[in-house]
């Protein structure tokens, strides 16, 4: 039996959400209207999410563990680590039906990039933790982390805020030195906790180094790149990317010399050459140009160039 994590499909977020010890079924609308807000924070470009799967079924059930986050704006995260509440994700499952969501914009994220770090809003984790052995749990335990990290990777964190809603989530969180309780509520079951940049670094050879690890672009990429470098990173041919990206076949083309020109003029080897080496075409500098971002997520990131500052904050 192996137990894997991937990103979600759409038709994966409702049973997620359905796995004991998430308290989404306490929102602002109960489960079923609730959906519809969930559906906006899917396809915001930050969401980030994992569901943990087994290829055998465990009682039934191939999927065991589901796990979501949002990027927040800093007053909303300011306001929930000064006065920390219960019921975090109802009140931006709430923000979001308002039509003024707590989300982080695009601008809010290029500017964190390069400045003082974005906030990070855990949604829910949870996991069947009563259908596994003790071997099933450590390696869920193991996943939860590596899957965040993944999909975090690229972004400059300034902090995390975790509400845990049932025991098992709550002795995972308190394990981890990483991250402390900054509040608690009894009588809800349900305790809230902080990891902060400065508490991450200290532990050297953690997970939340890795997390929280961050290197400045070098490619001053427009979105017009990133798009494409994003599409092409499943291997999409160039007729896929057109009518992906809602252009046409020539305009995809047009853009890959545009986008290979521009990463020339700050890695010189990467798309095209260094004086008296051999010129790199086609196919070999499209697998040079992906592989790099695949290693260096960074570059796909939202960057405000213009704000880069020292970095003031970032270790609070």
């Amino acid at each position: 039996m192996a137990i894997t994590w991937r990103r979600p499909k759409w038709e994966d977020i409702e049973p997620g959400l359905s796995i004991p010890g998430i308290n989404w079924r306490e929102g602002i609308e109960g489960v079923r209207q609730d959906i519809q807000y969930w559906r906006v924070l899917f396809r915001d470009p930050f969401f980030m999410a994992a569901v943990l799967e087994s290829n055998l079924a465990i009682q039934g059930h191939h999927l065991i563990g589901f796990g979501a986050a949002v990027l927040v704006s800093p007053g909303f995260a300011d306001a929930e680590v000064a006065r920390p509440r219960p019921d975090i994700a109802s009140r931006i499952i709430a923000s979001v039906r308002s039509g003024s969501p707590v989300l982080a914009t695009r601008n809010d994220v290029a500017r964190a990039n390069a400045c003082h770090g974005i906030d990070v809003m855990i949604l829910c984790s949870a996991w069947r933790d009563d259908i596994l052995s003790p071997a099933e749990t450590h390696d869920v335990e193991a996943l939860i982390p590596s899957s965040f990290a993944d999909a975090a990777a690229g972004l400059r964190i300034r902090r995390i805020v975790s509400e845990t809603a049932n025991q098992s989530a709550a002795e995972f969180h308190r394990r981890s030195v990483e991250y402390k309780v900054i509040a608690e509520f009894p009588e809800l079951g349900r305790s809230t906790h902080l990891m902060t940049h400065a508490s991450a670094t200290a532990m050297p050879g953690s997970l939340g180094n890795v997390i929280f690890r961050f290197t400045d672009p070098v490619l001053r990429l427009r979105d017009s790149d990133r798009n494409l470098l994003l599409a092409a990173l499943n291997g999409a041919t160039d007729e896929e990317l057109a009518a992906e990206l809602g252009v046409t076949l020539a305009a995809v083309k047009a853009r890959w010399r545009s986008t290979f020109a521009l990463i020339a003029e700050s890695i010189p080897n990467l798309a095209g050459t260094l004086p008296g080496e051999r010129e790199v075409r086609g196919a070999q500098k499209r697998h040079r140009v992906l592989a790099y971002v695949r290693t260096h997520k960074e570059e796909l990131r939202p960057y405000a160039w213009k704000a880069k500052t020292p970095m003031e904050g970032t270790k609070g």
